[in-house]
This record gives structure tokens, C-alpha cells and sequence, in this order.
């Protein structure tokens, strides 16, 4: 889900609830906290890491979460970031056990969104690195986006009275679940189509709109449904453009790099490309489906996102490198 959905939401239960504003102000530092992990991605660019450091990774964990609310909350309380922000919001922090735990609460409930989205979120990280997924919205879905803003700024602008919290609250809810609603049925109308329980449906920003993957040991099969589901492009799982020796032993090493496993826990499905040249295999992973899904957009934008949608490796005897 988006920041503003993060952000609103916790606000709106804690005076449904008649918190204090201290309290509120945590469960909301704690319902955004989760997202502060872009400021850590940058990380994987200096040194690789399968340690979960990318955006819905190792802050979207009930573990992780908790010390990532509490830093916030810490942090928040301090003078010098507490007096900047007020000057554009009115809000008042401690840091103590109650309010620790208005944080955490903030937490599960961005673990609650994230987690209906698709791809959703590692929650048992680092116990065990499997992302757990409703996949009935997508990664933010743009109607709730639009009104969590313009809620957030009535609310701020003070255009609606905080009495109106409540009302707005169940605007909210009657929405998210109409939408849900929505999107469960047409979900369940193309597994119905469908009827395979090997193949795995994933939402698009349109609600009536679903991508379906199927996979067997050769290939991978694209499927959309739209009312009616409608056969796309099949993708060779692996495809050997030049041969060369040693294959497998290529794969194996390449397979070890953490960007390697990071493509792979990220990706949809997974392709591979390779071809031998000059003594080296060139290996490239690619996930067919993203690839499927950029298709069509703005050049800048594919650019942008090319990392998400493969990883190149050369492997030369017993090297493997990113290129």
C-alpha cells in the first residue's frame, strides 16, 4: 500500500479508540516506519546482501519491525527532529513502553496492508525468508491512494472537524472492503476459468484485470484474464543460445551471488538466458511476467525498473560477477 493508507489509517483508529495524541503520534510513527527502508536500499549498491536490505524486506517483519518502530519512535522524540516537524505538524511524542507498544501496533497493521498486496511481505523474517501474500490488490492501489490523500489533507487543512475522524474511518473501510470485495470475485472468476490449482493469479491495477502464471519443469506459461481468460506468450525456463561446457557448475556459482538470490526471492517467476563466449558463460536471469507487465509503458520508467526485471552474470572458470 501507499504512505498515505499507512499513515491514515493508524491516525483514524487511534481516535476511534480515544488515544492521547501522544499515543496516536506513535501508532502512526509506527504505521510509516516500515517504509523508512528506502533510506537503507542503498545499502546492496556497496555491498551485496542477501540480508533482506531492499524495500519490503527486512523492516516488513514482525522481528525487524518492532526495532525499526522503536528507532523511529526514538528518533521522533528527539529535540532537534521533533521541533522541525512541528513546525509543519502539530503532534507530541515520549518514548516509553506504552507508546513502544502504539508503535508496534502501527506496525501490524502496515504488515496487514502490505500483506494484501501483491508480493507481500518476509513477516517471519529472519526465521524464515518466504514472503506470505492475499495477492488480491496491487502493490498500491491507486483509489485508495487517491482518497487516504484527500482525507489527510481535509484532516490537516481542518476542513473536517477530528470529531469526523469516525465517519471517516468507515468511509475508508466500506471502501477498502467494496474494493477487496471486487477483487476477491473477479479473482474467483478466473480461477473458475482457470481450474488449475499449479497455476497462480496476480492483480494489476485494474481490479477486473489479472495476470496468471503456470510453470512446469520447461516452461512458463503467461496467462491474462479479463472477464475471459485469454492465452499470452509461453517463456523456456532455461534457454542455451550458444553452447559451452561446464553448464551446471556456471549455474551453481552464479546461482551463490546474493543478487542472484535476491532477483529470485523478488521476481514472479524466473527464465534464464545463457550463452558461452570466450570461455565464459553469460547467464541472464529474468522474471517473463515483469517483463510481460512492462511492456507498453514510458522508456524512462522500463529503464528505471530494469534491475527488478533481471540480473546479468559472467561466470569465468570458478569467478561469477554481476556485469
Amino acid at each position: 500500500m501507499d504512505l498515505f493508507s499507512h499513515a491514515l489509517l493508524p491516525y483514524l483508529l487511534g481516535n476511534f479508540f480515544k488515544r492521547n495524541k501522544k499515543e496516536i503520534t506513535a501508532f502512526v510513527l509506527g504505521g510509516i516506519a516500515p517504509d523508512f527502508d528506502v533510506f537503507l536500499v542503498w545499502i546492496n549498491s556497496f555491498y551485496p546482501t542477501f540480508f533482506l536490505i531492499v524495500h519490503r524486506g527486512i523492516t516488513h517483519t514482525l522481528f525487524f519491525g518492532f526495532f525499526t518502530a522503536l528507532a523511529v519512535l526514538y528518533l521522533a522524540t528527539r529535540e532537534k527532529v521533533r521541533s522541525r516537524v512541528q513546525k509543519f505538524i502539530s503532534f507530541e511524542t515520549s518514548f516509553s513502553k506504552r507508546t513502544a507498544v502504539f508503535a508496534y501496533a502501527g506496525v501490524l497493521v502496515h504488515l496487514f496492508l502490505d500483506y494484501v498486496t501483491t508480493r507481500g511481505v518476509p513477516v517471519f523474517y529472519p526465521f524464515e525468508t518466504a514472503r506470505y501474500s492475499a495477492e488480491v490488490f496491487f502493490y498500491t492501489d491507486i483509489y485508495l491512494t487517491i482518497l487516504s490523500l484527500i482525507f489527510i489533507i481535509l484532516l490537516y487543512k481542518k476542513y473536517v472537524q477530528k470529531e469526523a475522524a469516525t465517519k471517516i474511518l468507515i468511509i475508508f473501510l466500506v471502501v477498502f472492503a467494496v474494493l477487496g470485495a471486487l477483487r476477491l470475485t473477479e479473482k474467483n472468476s478466473a480461477e473458475n476459468a482457470i481450474q488449475d490449482p499449479g497455476i497462480k493469479l496476480y492483480p494489476t491495477m485494474s481490479p477486473f484485470d489479472w495476470y496468471a502464471v503456470g510453470q512446469d519443469a520447461g516452461n512458463i506459461r503467461i496467462y491474462e484474464f479479463n472477464g475471459t481468460l485469454r492465452y499470452n506468450e509461453t517463456f523456456s525456463r532455461m534457454t542455451v543460445i550458444s553452447q559451452g561446457e561446464a553448464l551446471d557448475d556456471a549455474l551453481l556459482r552464479a546461482g551463490e551471488l546474493p543478487q542472484v538470490k535476491m532477483f529470485k526471492w523478488r521476481a514472479y517467476a524466473v527464465a534464464v538466458n545463457a550463452s558461452f563466449d570466450n570461455g565464459s558463460w553469460l547467464i541472464e536471469y529474468y522474471d517473463p511476467l515483469q517483463r510481460k507487465m512492462l511492456r507498453g509503458t514510458f522508456f524512462a520508467f522500463r529503464r528505471a525498473v530494469a534491475d527488478f526485471g533481471s540480473v546479468k552474470v559472467r561466470v569465468e572458470k570458478e569467478k561469477a560477477f554481476v556485469y
